[in-house]
């Protein structure tokens, strides 16, 4: 009676158990049309900010991250060729190509020689001039940049572009609001803080001697008094803590004030710097602005600058390049 009902028996011949098929997937050979859009619009992101890192911190749009990262990313390799004469990605294809070449005469060699001086200033193929660093908090990144970028100047160009862009359709970035620049980077400890200031406010103020610290701290405080701290500028910190809870914002303004020399006033309305925090998690960023453009350009807002209408008269031009001579 078993054998009339026809049902196939299973293979019992290996272990007993009835062999079951297991769906397999392809090897990437070949992907859906979906598979294919959603891969289109990933980007690379490194996942941690390092000390010493320099670059900008880059608020967007809420929800749209894939494609803020991706625009701004395009955007810094643009501006670091405009800016620096480094077309990273072109350089990277060509440079195998380039090594094959053969020197056929003395005057060749000399110039591949200067060619291959000016190269070395230049990141290593490999490495990328930028990288975007996700931080796990909604509608903000960091976008790391690697020497020779400055990140002070990039913010600053990007800014008075998107102010200037009177054609709707050449507006390069649809979904940027806040960059903030961060020219260093140290530990968000009491020392770290103290040591990252007096680093980055030394071209800007004079400092005040370092507590304990003898002969180097009035080194430090003569090459402040050298690189632009003579004439007294008035100045204002503007912060922002992330992800962060041993200092209060009191604390870290306290600190850093604490660096600079009191014949330098503080001058929340219209100051002459501006002094720039960035603390997220372990890491303390700064930077110093000139206080009149940072106003102007709505605190380096981008989205902002588009809706501005650019100058036009002689009039409006002339303030406006005065800004930039200042900065």
């Amino acid at each position: 009676m078993g054998d009339s009902t026809g049902k196939r028996k299973q293979d019992t011949a290996s272990n007993g158990s009835g062999f079951k098929k297991q769906k397999k997937g392809h090897g990437g050979k070949w992907k859906t049309t979906h598979q294919q859009t959603k891969d289109a619009t990933q980007i690379k992101m490194g996942k941690s900010i390092d000390i010493g890192d320099q670059g900008l911190w880059v608020t967007y749009a809420r929800g749209m991250k894939v494609k803020a990262v991706k625009e701004f990313t395009k955007l810094c390799f643009q501006y670091g060729e405009t800016m620096y004469g480094i077309a990273q990605e072109e350089e990277n294809t060509n440079t195998d190509a380039k090594e094959e070449d053969e020197v056929e005469d003395i005057e060749a060699s000399i110039q591949k020689e200067l060619d291959d001086m000016k190269a070395s200033q230049k990141p290593q193929p490999g490495v990328r001039l930028f990288t975007p660093i996700t931080t796990n908090i909604d509608c903000v990144f960091f976008m790391k940049a690697l020497s020779p970028i400055e990140p002070e100047k990039l913010a600053l160009q990007i800014c008075e572009d998107a102010r200037d862009c009177a054609d709707i359709r050449k507006r390069r970035c649809r979904y940027i609001n806040r960059l903030t620049p961060v020219v260093a980077s140290d530990k968000a400890t009491d020392n770290g803080i103290i040591r990252i200031a007096r680093k980055v406010l030394a071209p800007y103020f004079e400092l005040n001697p370092a507590p304990d610290a003898g002969e180097e701290a009035s080194e430090q405080v003569d090459k402040g008094a050298s690189t632009g701290g003579d004439a007294p500028h008035t100045y204002a910190i503007r912060y922002n803590i992330r992800s962060h809870d041993t200092f209060t914002s009191e604390d870290v303004i306290k600190k850093i004030a604490s660096v600079v020399n009191p014949k330098h006033k503080v001058n929340l309305g219209k100051p002459d710097k501006v002094i720039l925090v960035e603390i997220f998690q372990l890491h303390c960023g700064l930077s110093v602005v000139d206080g009149n453009a940072w106003e102007a350009l709505k605190k380096y807002n981008v989205n902002a600058l588009y809706e501005l209408k650019p100058p036009t008269s002689e009039d409006d031009a002339t303030k406006a390049q005065q800004v930039e001579d200042k900065s």
